[in-house]
């Protein structure tokens, strides 16, 4: 006698689920596609620089010439202004050698540009991991452990939080750029990415930390905890097993916004000078060779600009995507 076979549908896990509802998601899945062209391309810079543009675009190159059209050109040509004072940097070629024209210094903004985005995209996703790991612990030691302990991190996040995040960055960086940071026996000198990625990391802290922290009042209160703690589970077991799973789906919400943010944040320090240093670039620092060049070669600006603008767009909408997905409130969209 044959047993009955069971005919229960399958149930897919929570991730299973958020990934097949995101998969669906035709908004969030053009977003990845930008985000890993845009990746892509940047990783390609050094191919790019030096097997099709045949440039170095961190030395400067003012008295240099590029073939265009088959004729030899000035990379500094005279301006279009009556007396023809001063000089300019060539254009938009559209080809291979300076696509993207060159900036006051005479290197190949394309190259420069793709460089520039190593940096920042490299900069911005550090600084949005190390911001959920330093925020995921304050969040979930206040919120799990309560009291005295409660006290002391909220009213340090609330000091963070009273002072305007670009001020906050600045005045760290100030403080960083000049000395460099010091750890003890380690030593960060002033031009290493460390820095910055700390000090955006930093600044973030208290804005992702709270809805953390929130969230495990909530589950600290929920009965499998309370079980748990009754069964005499240490502290710990509960904390890696019960909280830190459930609280996962809030800190992969915020990782995109997180990154956007510190894209933003990064931008603004190099575009002050005080975050990448020269000779390395960062979009920021592009946009900053450019300022002076927006009336003739606007170009050098517009282009590490569009880059901000379609990186940062392209992530809001991926974590809004993710928010819809990993909120198991709204089952509708699962279903």
């Amino acid at each position: 006698m044959t047993q009955p076979s069971d005919t229960r549908p399958f149930s897919a896990g929570p991730w299973t689920s958020a990934l097949r509802s995101l998969l669906r998601n035709h908004s969030a899945l053009a977003s990845v596609a930008v985000l890993a062209f845009i990746i892509l391309a940047s990783l390609c810079a050094p191919f790019y620089a030096h097997h099709i543009a045949h440039t170095n675009p961190f030395l400067s190159d003012v008295a240099g010439t590029i073939m265009l059209n088959g004729q030899e050109t000035d990379i500094m040509q005279p301006n279009d202004n009556p007396l023809h004072l001063g000089l300019s940097p060539i254009g938009p070629t559209w080809q291979a050698t300076y696509f993207l024209g060159a900036d006051s210094q005479g290197r190949d903004i394309m190259a420069r540009l793709l460089y520039g985005g190593r940096n920042s995209l490299l900069i911005s996703f550090s600084a949005a991991v190390l911001c959920l790991i330093m925020s995921g612990i304050v969040g979930i030691a206040a919120g799990f452990f309560g009291g005295i302990t409660d006290i002391i991190l909220c009213r340090l996040m609330d000091i963070m939080w009273a002072v305007p995040v670009y001020l906050f960055a600045i005045s760290l960086s100030i403080v960083t750029i000049t000395s460099g940071l010091q750890i003890g026996p380690f030593v960060i000198e002033a031009d290493n990415l460390l820095i910055p990625i700390v000090i955006i990391a930093l600044v973030y802290v208290p804005y992702a930390a709270r809805p953390v922290r929130g969230r495990v009042i909530a589950l600290r209160q929920a009965e499998f905890v309370t079980a748990a703690k009754c069964l005499g589970v240490p502290r710990w077991r509960i904390i890696l097993h019960d909280i830190l799973p459930n609280v996962s789906t809030t800190l992969v919400v915020m990782g995109p916004l997180l990154m956007a943010m510190a894209l933003l944040a990064e931008s603004a320090l190099s575009f002050l000078s005080i975050g990448v240093q020269a000779p390395a670039a960062s979009w920021g620092t592009i946009i900053l060779d450019g300022e002076g060049l927006i009336y003739t070669r606007p170009m050098v600006a517009i282009a590490p600009g569009m880059a901000i603008v379609a990186v940062v767009l392209a992530l809001n909408i991926l974590g809004d995507g993710l928010r819809d997905a990993l909120d198991v409130r709204d089952t509708s969209r699962r279903e």
